[in-house]
């Protein structure tokens, strides 16, 4: 909770103790009216804000996602599974000897 939100809640809480004091009972004055409106606005921004921002966050995860799966794929293409999935395991990968094939492409133009 930040110092923005508790100062929020302070003030809310302040009007409605002033409001218990007020002459005629039962109805708040227009400071707390007022403060009470100004409170219900900015906790609606805020709401809006964290939406859009959760919303944000939700379609960065999705593309994170996306490029983890690629990423994982050319790993697994340039080395040998065992070796890509101990790299994406984050252990330690002793050196090995393993034999090797060269594919050469060429092309030939008419």
């Amino acid at each position: 909770m930040t110092i923005y939100s508790v100062l929020l809640v302070l003030v809310t809480l302040t009007c409605l103790a002033l409001s218990l004091w007020t002459t005629q009972p039962g109805r708040p004055s227009r400071t707390c009216l007022a403060l009470s409106l100004w409170y219900a606005r900015k906790l609606g921004d805020m709401l809006s804000k964290m939406a859009k921002h959760a919303q944000k966050l939700q379609v960065k995860s999705v593309e994170l996602s996306a490029e983890k799966r690629r990423a994982d794929t050319l790993l697994c293409q340039m080395l040998p599974t065992e070796v890509a999935e101990q790299l994406k395991m984050k252990k330690e990968v002793k050196a090995e000897q393993t034999k090797v094939k060269v594919k050469h492409f060429t092309v030939q133009r008419s």
